[in-house]
């Protein structure tokens, strides 16, 4: 055995999610006396240069060590706000209280929404001599909201609804100018005069069109120059999302996007190579509304990030929105950082503050993906003592351990798909809630984002780690993944289906739902399914449904995919779909015939498969004929879990198991030189929302499949040396206790 004068500050940002833990071998301790945050009081000194051991020679500088940006949206005097900043452990501010962006663009200024000391081009010289001792200085530029007593000014500028009108309903108060407009020279004008500072970057807020924009004469005269013919009628090609015509109107906003992005970054480039420039880009939904192309937006800037930690409301949409965000944007950065904006308030309460149980999970699942993180307070500091000690506690974490949040390799062996893609050219796809759209419910049977987070809720509750990738990824090299998951993935391209069916071919396992691969690329439904011959399909049929109270039979109960599952009957999705499958498929679950009433006897049988098990080449595939992610995103059914976690471990190699460990805990396990870093994330609490502390739990059996001989094992948070046992190709180590978070750093 080895050893080792206004209103309040405000923020305008989205997430959400739902609690549900199994508590299966945790201790509540008692909660630690807390004290007031105080912004005097000084704590392991500063902890904020750009020069500590993590500083990489060659790179510049956002990519030498983790970014712990901090936006505080009350004005401060320069001092004060430089003391604040160090306090909760900052090395990077968006400066919010910056006055003399463009005219009308000084969002919080202009609404009044901050007191104390603002900023503008005669003091920030001053203020960055200030600050920037140990701080980056990201002037925050809104370019979405315009103050509507300037946009009344140059009604030539401002972005106009399919039905003629200009844009009046920004948060209720505000217009909007379009990018491809002469606005853009004032904004670039802008640009020059901030780059005459010695500023560190800038920050766009935005820029986005609308699901019923633009119409101004600029997009009508850059379009028909493009496509030798008018702009159609976005709110109208929305309901349908398929065809070619659809597909121009969707590049061309996002090419438009990308050109005025280029044209800004040039600008700042030309004085100032180290100025850093990013945008907030897309999350998890279609980006067809807005125009926001991650794939684009990289391209043109420095940074990919989202508001995947923004939460609104009731808290309705997945707890595990910011690490599924985190994982997409890694996906799609093509190797450029990252960053997740998380928002410490509940929306659309302005001005408030999240708990410190949902800051704790805000940082854990940002940092675990790989995500710089960034954290808006949205409230007086001095009120949260408990929520800023959360927030200083994270950042100086990260500082002294930069080496697992960057340039690290996922060791997953799972690969689960957002369909991106088949967001903006299917039907069946959902707009979610952010500050930029309105919740747009899916129009037909197989919603995305359901069956998106059906799985991704259930592998992390079995404590399987994956990554998230979308469409494109699929062009990459695949070889890294044993086990590839489509849920209701509808939009694929000729070469991307032959990707696919290599993968399979070759020895790669796939799980597929509901009507993957059953559209073209541009959202055209076909006869069948492209990857018919994979599932063991002969031919598809209707889409039938809903199933409000309905059943799937048991017809082969000695499958895998049903082990530990003793009943006859089970829950059926919402909505399934007739097929016939090939002679050499099995089919473990059929569909029973609909009942009248939920009290309407016992169901017979019907002639449809809901369960189809095919071998193909040297692979297997798994394909639900129905919507069986998004019944399990909704009903949470336990043989639905069952089903996945069952599936996942015969057709892929289990790289961690776990005992004594709740499934509230989500794991993670990745690569850096002679390191393995596991990763836990405890969403453990008292099941409501907001939550307001973690769980501990204790007494965590862990087993990593490692095959080179270990060297150590320690935890980070703790701070703690590990004993381990390595026989074979494992090692067992017990964790004595997880708070909110570990990392456990395991050298070979």
């Amino acid at each position: 055995m080895n050893t080792e004068s206004n209103p309040k500050n405000v923020n305008r940002r989205s997430f959400i999610g739902l609690s549900g833990s199994f508590l299966a071998g945790w201790t509540l301790l008692p909660q630690s006396a807390i004290s007031g945050f105080d912004r005097k009081r000084g704590k392991e000194g500063p902890v904020n240069s750009f020069l500590g051991n993590s500083a990489l020679p060659g790179k510049r500088w956002w990519e030498k060590e983790p970014l712990r940006i901090v936006e505080l949206e009350e004005g401060y005097e320069f001092g004060e706000k430089a003391s604040l900043l160090d306090r909760l452990g900052a090395n990077m501010e968006h400066l919010t209280t910056f006055k003399d962006t463009s005219p009308g663009t000084s969002f919080l200024y202009n609404h009044h929404l901050f007191t104390g000391k603002g900023v503008d081009l005669d003091s920030l010289a001053g203020y960055l001599n200030e600050v920037q001792k140990n701080i980056k200085v990201i002037i925050y530029y809104n370019v979405h909201a315009i103050l509507f007593s300037y946009a009344n000014e140059h009604p030539e500028w401002q972005q106009i609804k399919d039905d003629g009108n200009p844009v009046d309903q920004i948060y209720e108060i505000d217009s909007s100018f379009c990018i491809n407009s002469p606005w853009r020279e004032e904004v670039f004008d802008t640009l020059k005069k901030l780059s005459a500072y010695k500023i560190d970057g800038v920050f766009y807020d935005g820029p986005i069109f609308f699901s019923n924009t633009c119409y101004c004469d600029s997009c009508r005269k850059l379009f028909k120059e493009k496509y030798k013919k008018e702009i159609p009628l976005k709110t109208k090609m929305a309901s349908t999302r398929s065809g070619a015509a659809w597909r121009e109107l969707v590049e061309f906003q996002s090419d438009s996007i990308a050109r005025f992005l280029k044209d800004s970054n040039d600008i700042l480039k030309k004085v100032s190579p180290g100025c850093l420039f990013y945008m907030n880009g897309s999350t998890l939904g279609p980006t067809w509304p807005t125009g926001r192309d991650n794939r684009k937006i990289i391209r043109e800037s420095d940074i990919l990030g989202a508001e995947g930690g923004f939460l609104y409301g009731a808290l309705t949409e997945p707890i595990y929105k910011p690490g599924a965000v985190a994982k997409l944007l890694e996906a799609q950065a093509g190797g450029k950082p990252t960053v997740i904006f998380n928002a410490a308030k509940q929306g659309p309460w302005a001005i408030s503050m999240l708990a410190a149980g949902e800051i704790n999970i805000l940082y854990s699942q940002t940092i675990t993906h790989q995500a710089n993180v960034w954290l808006a307070v949205c409230d007086d500091p001095d009120a949260h003592g408990e929520e800023m000690e959360v927030i200083e506690k994270y950042n100086r974490f990260i500082r002294r351990n930069p080496e697992p949040f960057m340039n690290t390799v996922s060791a997953a062996k799972i690969a689960l798909v957002w369909p991106q893609e088949g967001s903006n050219y299917y039907g069946g796809s959902s707009v979610p809630l952010t500050d930029f759209t309105k919740a747009m419910s899916a129009q037909k049977a197989g919603n995305l984002t359901g069956e998106f987070y059906g799985f991704y809720e259930a592998l992390s509750r079995a404590h399987f780690p994956f990554d998230v990738i979308d469409e494109v990824s699929l062009q990459n090299d695949l070889e890294k993944y044993e086990l590839i998951i489509l849920p209701n993935t509808p939009c694929f391209s000729k070469d991307q289906i032959e990707r696919i069916r290599n993968f399979v071919e070759n020895g790669g396992n796939l799980i597929s739902t509901f009507e993957t691969s059953h559209y073209n690329e541009d959202g055209g439904k076909l006869t069948n399914f492209q990857l018919n011959d994979v599932f063991g399909i002969e031919s598809s049929g209707d889409i039938f449904g809903p199933l409000n109270h309905d059943y799937v039979a048991v017809k082969e109960e000695r499958r895998v995919s049903l082990k530990g599952i003793r009943q006859k009957l089970l829950y059926a999705p919402a909505y399934g779909m007739k097929i016939k499958t090939g002679p050499a498929t099995i089919a473990p679950l059929f569909f029973c015939k609909p009942l009248p009433g939920s009290y309407a006897g016992i169901p017979d049988e019907s002639v449809f498969p809901f369960l189809i098990e095919n071998e193909f080449g040297k692979g297997k595939s798994v394909y639900f004929a129905g919507s069986f992610g998004d019944s399990l995103n909704k009903f949470q059914f336990p043989e639905y879990y069952r089903i996945v976690a069952n599936l996942a471990a015969d057709l892929s190699t289990q790289v961690i198991e776990v005992q004594n460990t709740p499934s509230s805990v989500e794991v993670s396990l990745r690569k850096k030189g002679n390191l393995i870093f596991l990763y836990l994330i405890n969403f453990t609490s008292d099941m409501r929302r907001p939550i307001q502390q973690i769980i501990t739990c204790t007494n965590l059996k862990i087993r990593v499949l490692i095959s080179e001989k270990v060297k150590s094992v320690k935890t980070l948070w703790m701070e703690k040396k590990i004993e381990f046992t390595q026989r074979g190709n494992s090692v067992d180590f017990v964790l004595p206790a997880v708070d909110a978070y570990e990392v456990v750093e395991i050298k070979i």
